[in-house]
């Protein structure tokens, strides 16, 4: 058992500045992380999405400029490759350990109050602060939960190839780059959202614009409707029964 003034658990973006600040100001600080120090927005989400996005994106203003351009697919799968730093946070451990604060490997868990536990080794602080982010859900759509090989942004922004027809379920923030860096690297893309518009979350123009702009790049839109069956058919994935929303 070891004493710190603080421990953070969860070494995403939040966890890793909030550390980095308390350590600044002169506490002894430990992190816990059970992956990557950086977490999702470093290797599996921000960094990698606007990577994947970027190639179709010079391709487009080439093609605005009366110019012509073409994706050198592999290239831009290795250059985010790059960008995530081939998934190795060993440097954000040297960070770490440049600024005074231990690491923390494992999962992490409140034991007590002051006690956090990290795989059965028991660490005290003066303050806990909980940074643990978030994890991905698989919508409870009858028979989906069951299939093989469904992706979630980790595997979609970690993509070893470009799918020849991608079925996005979800028209948020997530979704539609996904939806517009795969259509842009040459596969087909169909974006499946129960509300009305898309970022359902933010004001409805917004949204509407932006289906606007997907549609132009040639992803076929389902708005206002909701999956209610996925299944195997052969080598394909089948969302069935779409019926529209109330």
């Amino acid at each position: 058992m070891s004493g710190y003034d603080v421990i953070v658990i969860g070494g995403g973006s939040p966890g890793e500045h909030c550390a980095g600040a308390l350590a600044e100001g002169g506490l002894r600080v430990a992190l816990v992380e059970r992956e990557l120090v950086g977490g999702e927005c470093s290797y599996w989400a921000c960094i990698p999405s606007k990577t994947l996005l970027r190639p179709g994106e010079a391709v487009h203003g080439a093609s605005e400029a009366a110019a012509s351009a073409q994706v050198d697919v592999a290239a831009a799968l290795a250059w985010r490759d790059y960008m995530v730093s081939n998934y190795s946070d060993a440097g954000q451990a040297r960070w770490l350990a440049a600024h005074g604060i231990d690491l923390l490997r494992g999962r992490g868990r409140l034991a007590g109050t002051g006690v956090v536990e990290v795989d059965g080794v028991r660490h005290t602080a003066t303050h806990v602060v909980l940074a643990t982010g978030s994890d991905p859900i698989i919508p409870p759509v009858p028979g989906l939960r069951g299939l093989t090989g469904i992706w979630t942004n980790r595997e979609a922004t970690g993509m070893r190839a470009v799918p020849r027809r991608l079925l996005v379920l979800g028209g948020g923030p997530v979704g539609v780059e996904m939806a517009q860096a795969v259509r842009r690297l040459g596969g087909e893309v169909v974006l499946v959202e129960g509300a009305a518009h898309l970022l359902p979350r933010e004001p409805q123009p917004l949204g509407e614009g932006l289906a606007e702009a997907l549609r132009r790049d040639g992803i076929e839109l389902a708005l206002g409707v909701r999956a209610t069956a996925a299944r195997h058919e052969g080598e394909q994935y089948v969302l069935a029964q779409l019926a529209q929303s109330r």
